[in-house]
């Protein structure tokens, strides 16, 4: 059924993100309490952006800690009866903090999206749009960027890895773009091809936002890996759309049967024993060899 021109943004936001019910296993308020004890710390960010890092020595692995893995929060909380944005885009549940806390790494940090995570005093001054149709415009991508400023030089890293589920991973390909420190981008179940995307819903595009799919071809500034479920109808294989031309075979990876949330986490954990075929697969990108 075609809705009418008012609606139509609206609705596709929610079919495409991202803010869909999830399992128990993301809840975000325990995955917060649980970053703690695992000790990580906030950073001090621009004022509409939260972070968390935690510190190298935290962990119980001691790799080269000037390599720093940041995971990128998807589109936040769901929309009430699909068309009208919720007033605080603060996730219910996140795939990307459960991946945050399942990397072993020295060095890892967890970046919400603008106006995630903030009392309804700090979210006065945050237009509804970042949270809607420009979420990935160019406000999303300079906030998200000052924000990996600051956690970088709170780690002392010498570079990044943006891990993005969902539309994190599409906002980690944009400001990947204007980086110089960015040494591999992972995106899982993300619109590569905002445009593709939208037209494989039948939806609206969104006005206020950029698309990776207009970039210039990195030429080598960073590696990128692209993990697809064969199973997800949020964001299905016609997302990559013109980004997946570009793309070289070994880049991306599509996983049978599996949707956008559920199962991702658990392939992560699976991903750490070095004998896995998707542990190899990452590792030249995400770690140096």
């Amino acid at each position: 059924m075609r809705v009418h021109a008012r609606w139509g943004w609206a609705v596709w936001l929610v079919l495409g993100l991202m803010g869909c019910a999830q399992s128990d296993l993301f809840r975000v308020d325990r995955g917060l309490a649980a970053l703690l004890d695992q000790g990580f710390v906030p950073v001090e960010t621009p004022t509409h952006l939260k972070a968390w890092r935690k510190p190298a020595g935290a962990g119980s692995r001691r790799e080269p800690a000037e390599v720093l893995h940041v995971y990128l929060e998807g589109d936040g909380a769901a929309w009430w009866a699909q068309r009208i944005p919720p007033a605080d885009p603060t996730p219910r549940d996140s795939v990307a903090l459960s991946l945050a806390q399942s990397d072993p790494h020295a060095q890892v940090a967890y970046l919400g999206r603008p106006c995630q995570f903030l009392s309804e005093a700090a979210r006065h001054d945050c237009p509804m749009s970042w949270w809607t149709s420009d979420r990935w415009g160019e406000s999303a991508v300079s906030l998200t960027t000052q924000a990996l400023d600051a956690i970088r030089q709170a780690s002392g890293a010498r570079e990044l890895v943006l891990v993005g589920h969902s539309g994190g991973g599409t906002l980690a390909l944009l400001v990947a773009s204007r980086r110089q420190d960015v040494r591999c981008v992972v995106t899982i179940a993300a619109p590569l091809d905002v445009q593709a995307w939208a037209q494989a819903h039948a939806l609206t595009p969104l006005t206020g936002s950029l698309n990776p799919a207009d970039l210039p071809v990195p030429t080598g500034r960073f590696e990128e890996r692209h993990l697809q479920g064969e199973a997800d109808r949020v964001v299905p294989a016609s997302a990559l759309g013109r980004y997946g031309a570009r793309l070289r075979p070994d880049q991306w990876m599509t996983i049978p049967e599996q949707g956008h949330s559920r199962g991702w986490v658990q392939r992560w954990r699976q991903a750490q024993n070095p004998d896995a075929p998707l542990h190899r697969w990452l590792q030249g990108c995400m770690n140096r060899a």
